[in-house]
């Protein structure tokens, strides 16, 4: 009996592997010939040396204004960003091996599971592989709209660029203008479908560990042979054609349910220890080997994690702070000097103008979710004691 042929659970995986490849983070298969292998290892480091001149570039700009908090918070966005990519990029290339035998473990059983008698585990593939679709287009499409927003539709004058940058020539003169204005654009295309596809990748081997986890959670119930059956396997066209007839929108919650034992391999159906004891030891088995992908997910990714949430911290502190500057517009202008004027016959209309200008600013500029919620300190304490009520009436329900 086959495996599954059809695009489900893997769909994005080769699409992600194919970017990887070929975008020079990953070597290409083997089966590719030597020119395109020499052309990959090329682009590769031709990809290592624009970043760094990138890095460098950007970074001696926010030394240079490193007074004006304004553009250095602006350059660091850009630069701490751009150096999380690299590292990213960087732990992926070295970690090939690894990532790749990781996904065979992850992605691997959910070829049993979709060729499966029981119904509700091919719903909850099916589900998943819908809220999937969902997340990844509209990630690629926000960043296909933020890459052109950023390079070509924010208005600047002539001769200003889009990021802010220190280069060794004059930018403000054609064609070197035209060059840089690309050169800008590839880095942050670039550097945006990458992480796209590195960040993909690393959710999806979440996301579909977390199939292998439901079944054994339900395996673990149905271990009495007397009371539940064991699921069996059907031939590959008829898993596509149950696959292909779900309707994600018509699903009701009781068939996402699993109410039979389901095998994690072939072998497990085929050796007839169709008993409790076979199935809670064959549980057990599962459930360290589970435990092992997760151990070994961690060893591979908790530095890239740790780097990622670093950085997400130190762009959104930045950022923050910059909105917070405008926070001083008011004593700012107070202290203008508006006093010290020689126009002494028009004292009135200086004054209405210094005192209208100050009415706006008291209102402070705010971050805001949905317009609902503003995003302080305040607010993020709030959830997360909302958080924790919600967590202990949760298991307090379930306890009794």
């Amino acid at each position: 009996m086959e495996n599954v042929s059809i695009d489900t659970h893997r769909k994005f995986l080769k699409i992600n592997f194919f970017v990887l490849r070929y975008s020079g983070i990953w070597p290409l298969l083997p089966s590719a010939k030597i020119g395109w292998k020499i052309l990959n290892i090329i682009y590769k480091y031709f990809n290592l040396t624009v970043y760094i001149f990138y890095l460098t570039t950007v970074g001696a700009d926010a030394l240079a204004n490193v007074s004006d908090l304004t553009i250095f918070g602006y350059d660091g966005c850009f630069f701490f960003g751009t150096c999380m990519f690299v590292f990213k990029a960087c732990k992926f290339s070295i970690l090939q091996k690894e990532i790749t035998k990781l996904t065979d473990k992850v992605y691997g059983p959910l070829d049993i599971f979709l060729q499966s008698s029981n119904r509700g585990i091919v719903i909850n593939i099916k589900r998943q592989l819908f809220y999937e679709t969902i997340q990844l287009y509209s990630f690629y499409t926000s960043g296909i709209i933020m890459t052109f927003a950023i390079i070509f539709l924010v208005p600047r004058e002539r001769g200003v660029l889009p990021i802010r940058a220190v280069y060794p020539f004059d930018t403000t003169v054609s064609p070197n203008y035209e060059l840089t204005i690309f050169y800008q654009f590839y880095c942050f295309a670039y550097c945006l479908t990458v992480i796209l596809v590195l960040d993909s990748t690393t959710i999806g081997l979440m996301r579909w560990l977390t199939i292998q986890v439901l079944v054994l959670t339900n395996n673990y119930k149905n271990c009495n042979s007397k009371i539940t059956k064991r699921a069996g396997l059907v031939s590959s066209i008829e898993a596509c054609k149950t696959f292909e007839r779900i309707n994600v929108f018509k699903i009701a919650d009781q068939e996402t349910e699993i109410q039979k034992f389901v095998a994690f391999e072939k072998q497990e159906i085929e050796d007839g220890n169709d008993n409790y004891v076979g199935r809670f030891k064959t549980c057990i088995k599962h459930h360290q080997r589970i435990k092992k992908i997760v151990n070994d997910f961690n060893n591979t990714f908790s530095g890239i994690l740790l780097v990622q949430f670093a950085t997400s911290t130190c762009i959104i502190c930045l950022n923050g702070f910059m909105i917070i500057l405008a926070d001083t517009l008011t004593s700012n202008q107070w202290m203008s000097g508006w006093e010290c004027t020689n126009k002494r016959d028009d004292n009135n209309g200086l004054s209405n103008l210094v005192t209208t200008s100050m009415m706006p600013t008291l209102k402070p500029l705010q971050f805001k979710a949905v317009g609902l919620f503003v995003l302080s300190m305040p607010t993020f304490l709030t959830i997360l004691k909302a958080s924790y009520s919600t967590l202990v009436l949760l298991t307090t329900v379930i306890a009794e």
